[in-house]
């Protein structure tokens, strides 16, 4: 029966039930002593495995373990262990959302594709300070960011800054553990920006121009340096978006296919200047 099921071999293919315990789990290794790296990925196949419709028995007990173990041992693409320091860190790498709602909050789509400028902006604040300082304020205030109600259309109400107290109300019920799986999905999305892919009406687009990164091996951007206000009123001031307040409520990756257009367009007119 074990041969009819899927079982994750990468990011994109785990549920939202099995992320969350994956996170509860993760938490779990960080505070409870005796607990191993072994012993969670152990767990979390056998949760995996329940939920996709195994069945357990106790007849079976040894075949059982020995597929719990193996499956166990798969999941080299989930974690990064430090051999000399004996650190444990989960690689966390997909632009999917694998938390897109949560007790009646919704979380932004896929690969950013409905975040605006504005809070795009906002919850790149609250991560780096949260990076930074590791204040559990500001991990709230990034969850409250991008975890909103949803309103027409079962769409995430309109993000707006004036109202980010009462985004925390609601969002401080999630707990601080699920909120750190906000903060590493949030922050591989800054990342995959700086030199990932997306396909934008049909087209492949990588904004890593945008950002002064140009080859594979150049200098890396991190998203601590993004300059995002300095983009903000830049393109407020080429006024194709409106006002500052106007370009906060744009599309975050139409603002960015804005900026790279005209980069590309700078850039050909300097070629041509030199010839």
């Amino acid at each position: 029966m074990a041969n009819e099921l899927s079982f994750p071999d990468c990011w994109e293919e785990v549920t939202p039930e099995e992320w969350v315990y994956l996170l509860k789990l993760r938490h779990a290794l960080r505070v409870r002593r005796g607990v191993s790296l072994q012993d969670i990925r152990r767990a979390w196949c056998a949760f995996v495995l329940k939920r996709r419709g195994y069945r357990f028995r106790r007849k079976h007990e040894t075949d059982d373990m020995n597929l719990v173990d193996r499956l166990a041992g798969t999941l080299g693409w989930m974690w990064v262990v430090d051999d000399e320091e004996g650190c444990v860190a989960m690689d966390f790498r997909t632009t999917k959302n694998l938390l897109p709602e949560w007790q009646g909050l919704r979380g932004p789509a896929s690969h950013g594709a409905d975040l605006t400028f504005g809070e795009f902006r906002y919850a790149t604040a609250a991560m780096n300070l949260y990076t930074t300082d590791h204040y559990e304020s500001d991990l709230l205030a990034l969850t409250a960011t991008l975890y909103r109600t949803p309103g027409t259309g079962g769409r995430r109400i309109p993000f707006c800054r004036d109202n980010m107290p009462g985004y925390m109300r609601d969002a401080v019920k999630m707990p601080g553990w699920m909120q750190w799986g906000v903060y590493v999905w949030f922050a591989y999305f800054c990342e995959y920006l700086l030199s990932g892919s997306f396909v934008i009406d049909g087209q492949e687009v990588t904004f890593a121009p945008v950002f002064g990164r140009r080859e594979p091996d150049a200098p890396r951007s991190s998203a601590q340096d993004l300059g995002l206000n300095s983009i903000l009123y830049t393109v407020a001031e080429s006024g194709v978006f409106g006002t500052a307040d106007d370009t906060d409520r744009t599309p975050l990756l139409r603002v960015l296919l804005k900026l790279l257009d005209d980069k590309q367009r700078a850039d050909e007119m300097m070629k041509r200047m030199k010839r």
